[in-house]
């Protein structure tokens, strides 16, 4: 288990200049930005048996440059968590995971000021097969992507002259590979 904290003074942060020439500038926000949480992490292990889970617990708060006051630090999700297992049997080994992801503020999205909480989905199976092992492996089997609610291009170009919105969620929904390894 970790327990964390920090505070950074006058950190650095983007501002709209509303000028064309010169339309985003750096500068020191004023006042603190804190980040706060915990993480925990357990494993059991027997042989040819693995369970991992982890938990985050995480609040940041930074000046708004959009006014007086606080608010939530964007794209930080307040809990995550995920969960893996891992089963030897033979030469074969088999895995699952799963991963949740939080609520999250977003900045400067013209669609939605929070993200969605949203778990993800996983496999791997692999076995020896003489001097090499055969791998396959699926990641988002439930094809969570962000544009499924949302596009990620802008209606317009934001000051900064980005088209498109920050990713605060898979960009490439389910993903399946495989391959070969081998050892000489």
């Amino acid at each position: 288990a970790t327990l964390f904290y920090s505070r950074i003074v006058n950190a650095l942060t983007a501002v709209d200049t509303g000028r064309a020439d010169f339309p985003v500038a750096i500068v020191n926000a004023d006042g603190h930005t804190r980040t706060r949480g915990t993480e925990l992490i357990a494993r059991y292990h027997r042989e040819g048996f693995d369970i991992i889970a982890t938990h985050m617990y995480l609040w940041s708060t930074e000046p708004d440059p959009d006014g007086p006051g606080l608010r939530e630090v964007p794209l930080n999700p307040r809990h995550a968590a995920s969960f893996d297992l891992l089963r030897e049997i033979g030469p074969v080994r088999v895995g699952f995971e799963v991963f949740y992801t939080g609520r999250q503020a977003l900045d400067n999205n013209p669609y939605r000021t929070r993200g969605f909480p949203h778990v993800l989905y996983g496999g791997l199976m692999d076995w020896a097969i003489g001097p090499a092992r055969v791998f396959v492996n699926i990641e988002n089997i439930g094809d969570v992507r962000q544009t499924k609610d949302n596009p990620i291009v802008r209606p317009a170009r934001h000051a900064d002259g980005r088209w498109t919105v920050d990713a605060w969620a898979p960009l490439d929904g389910r993903t399946l590979n495989a391959g070969v390894r081998v050892r000489f």
